[in-house]
């Protein structure tokens, strides 16, 4: 039997699965919400390749691709309004795929599909809003590596979207080789979590179908704000007293358990174009409530392709003001792992009643409700520690960019 990475470690890549020749793997949702490899004994030849390729995703060996010191962060916003009013931050991700849509490329990214996620290819602009917009719960992507190696070997323009250790699940899958008709994309990612809290999301609002995980109709950065199909139309769902998805999902208790100690958060980045919201932006007001994307290039091969786009505004950033509240690009969460319950979500759905798991797990903290309002206060307390190790990786990153842009100017200055 392969040794495959266990569930602490596995970060549901599903990698294994596509390297897997004799179909031995199969990719399951289990018991708490979460996919998971599953190999079948009888199929199995002990190969062994599965291994190799799921321990280079899982160790973070591929790291280091990128030099650290020629990456670049930009301000973006889509030019095209339509695309941007529909995406969750700047539309900066729309405005590339446009740009490969229109070279006659595919483009590969999530979407929605029967309250669960899936990466998938599209080749039109017509199906573009359907991989447009966040999504906090895992995608499966079972094939979809085997078929962008297909497309790469027949030269088809390629744009890989997807979160960082999904695209190091690729780059694993591929190999040794590279290819110049790739370009990938990676989210700044915040962890997933159980697909089961999305499910009792919908159950507890009386929906029966998720169709975004965040609405701008209040602006941008107030729009913690599911869309559902609810009596047979698409209504948001403002009552934040009921919004039991993201309370759980800003706990940091159901995350997956290897989402804790990602090593992909981490200011080496995997992919050429790292994108997310830019939170804390005050240069641009006027386009604030539009929604403003960080875009950083990590690498020339990215830099170039942004810069080809003319429906993107780029303006080029510096770190101290973007990295400050996006911990996630430079800094895991690992002391948050002490008050995950993931492990246990079943169970407490399963034995406990409805009252108390709603409660304990996803509800806002107020002092009428005393249960929630004491969980809140051990966790909060949990997370002053990760507050004070996010203060100080952000010292030390900034201190590292500061000394490249030194490094640079006196290099300059010797040519001079």
């Amino acid at each position: 039997m392969p040794l495959l990475a266990n569930k602490k470690t596995c970060t549901g890549c599903m990698c294994c699965a596509d390297t897997c020749k004799h179909q031995a793997i199969k990719i399951i949702e289990d018991i708490n919400g979460l996919w998971y490899p599953k190999v079948d004994k009888n199929k199995c030849l002990e190969c062994h390749a599965c291994e190799i390729k799921c321990n280079l995703v899982c160790s973070g060996k591929l790291l280091n691709t990128n030099n650290t010191e020629n990456f670049i962060p930009y301000t973006a916003w889509n030019k095209n309004s339509s695309q941007r009013s529909i995406s969750t931050s700047g539309g900066s991700f729309a405005a590339i795929a446009s740009y490969i849509l229109e070279q006659k490329g595919i483009v590969c990214g999530a979407t929605i599909e029967k309250n669960r996620i899936k990466h998938i290819f599209i080749s039109d602009s017509k199906d573009l809003p359907l991989i447009q917009g966040v999504k906090y719960i895992q995608s499966n992507t079972n094939g979809i590596y085997k078929q962008t190696k297909t497309y790469l070997n027949e030269g088809k323009l390629i744009l890989f979207s997807g979160t960082p250790c999904q695209i190091a699940a690729l780059y694993s899958y591929l190999g040794k080789r590279s290819y110049n008709n790739l370009y990938t994309a990676e989210v700044i990612c915040h962890g997933v979590i159980s697909n089961i809290i999305l499910d009792y999301h919908l159950k507890y609002n009386h929906a029966n179908q998720i169709i975004s995980f965040r609405s701008k109709e209040l602006g941008w950065g107030k729009d913690t704000f599911t869309t559902v199909m609810k009596d047979g139309k698409e209504t948001i769902l403002k009552n934040r007293r009921l919004n039991f998805f993201y309370d759980a999902f800003k706990s940091d208790t159901v995350n997956r358990p290897s989402c804790y100690s990602c090593k992909y958060a981490n200011i080496k980045r995997i992919a050429d174009i790292t994108m997310g919201d830019y939170w804390g932006n005050k240069q641009f007001p006027s386009e604030e409530t539009k929604g403003l994307s960080l875009i950083i290039a990590n690498n020339l091969k990215g830099n170039e392709l942004i810069q080809q786009i003319e429906q993107l505004s780029l303006i080029k950033t510096t770190w101290k003001e973007c990295l400050p509240k996006n911990p996630r690009l430079y800094c895991d969460k690992h002391e948050c792992e002490e008050i995950s319950i993931t492990q246990q979500l079943h169970k407490l759905f399963l034995y406990t009643p409805r009252f108390f798991a709603k409660n304990y797990i996803g509800p806002r903290a107020t002092k009428r409700n005393i249960l929630a309002y004491i969980r809140n206060y051990y966790i909060i307390k949990k997370k002053k520690k990760i507050d004070k190790r996010v203060k100080q990786e952000l010292e030390q990153t900034i201190k590292l960019f500061e000394s490249y842009e030194k490094n640079r100017n006196i290099d300059l200055s010797q040519i001079n």
